[in-house]
């Protein structure tokens, strides 16, 4: 059996579009929506589609990791296919990836992502495990110069995106599922594939599979500043937890640097937003700010 376990955190009209085009497109798998205390009315279709989907209700906003843990961790598939709720799958691609998993030394896979154009989104889908090198790049924009290739084939990788990405239960028990510790979201499917890969699994890109990623949903939730502060200050936990307190403590001065060359440019280039410049600015500067007081040791 395959179990499909989607977060939910207001995810509006995305997340009924999803279910249904697995319950359309993917007759079989066990469905199980593990909602983060969400406060809009995404859960308000369940109700005509039930039993057909099984619902977990936090009372608080426990995270990505921990809510997907929550989800596979109570399924009864053998495979489990985490989606994003603003994903749709087309016909056949959840089979797809399932046929990946036959080999036992292929751990997880992911999809093909495209978006409403159907042009796959070639720069989030798949990535090489990041480095200081990486690092570096993404904050002093060379990669944007140089951006990162998706193969057109299927081909072993490092690390596709966990807006879809099917594990063996196999794996999720042998590593523990995901750290719950990168918190609330980002880092933690990083984390998972580097884990699978410390332990000689491998991790396949299919493809074939392809599911529509409209994106974006949960940054819409969250203001620039707290974005910022979130997803770096997890992007040097990772680095202090696979590489160690120098390694953390170098992506740390790269990721400072980083946001006060965004905060100068805000200043003086036209917007690229709806937010005003000034706000901008001061996102930037206020989370280069916080950032650079984090410590590199501890958890």
């Amino acid at each position: 059996m395959i179990s499909v376990v989607i977060v939910n955190w207001n995810s509006g009209l995305f997340l009924e579009n999803c279910v249904r085009s697995l319950i359309q497109n993917a007759p079989g798998c066990e469905i199980r929506i593990v909602d983060n205390a969400s406060t809009d009315s995404s859960l308000r279709f369940a109700d005509e589609l039930k039993p057909g989907i099984l619902i977990h209700r936090n009372s608080r906003n426990a995270g990505f990791a921990a809510a997907n843990n929550t989800g596979w961790r109570a399924s009864k598939g053998s495979h489990i296919l985490f989606l994003n709720p603003d994903t749709e799958c087309f016909p056949g691609s959840v089979n797809h990836l399932k046929e990946a998993l036959a080999d036992e030394n292929i751990w997880a896979v992911g999809g093909q992502l495209v978006g409403r154009s159907g042009k796959p989104q070639t720069t989030f889908n798949v990535r090489p495990f990041p480095t200081i090198g990486r690092v570096a790049a993404e904050m002093f924009f060379i990669e944007k110069i140089r951006p990162h290739q998706l193969s057109p084939q299927e081909t072993d990788v490092d690390q596709p995106a966990a807006a879809c990405l099917m594990v063996t239960r196999k794996a999720l028990e042998t590593l523990g599922g995901f750290d719950e510790a990168f918190y609330p979201a980002w880092f933690e499917d990083v984390d998972l594939c580097r884990r699978i890969r410390n332990l000689g699994g491998r991790i396949r890109y299919k493809p074939a599979a392809r599911f529509l990623h409209h994106g974006g949903y949960s940054l819409s939730c969250l203001s620039r500043q707290d974005f910022l502060e979130i997803y770096h200050s997890n992007q040097i936990r990772y680095f202090r937890k696979h590489h160690g307190t120098g390694a953390a403590l170098n992506a740390k001065r790269l990721i400072v640097a980083g946001l006060m060359l965004r905060s100068a440019l805000s200043a003086v280039l036209p917007p690229s937003s709806s937010e005003s410049r000034t706000a901008s600015v001061k996102a930037f500067w206020n989370a280069a700010r916080r950032i650079a007081k984090l410590p590199e040791a501890g958890s």
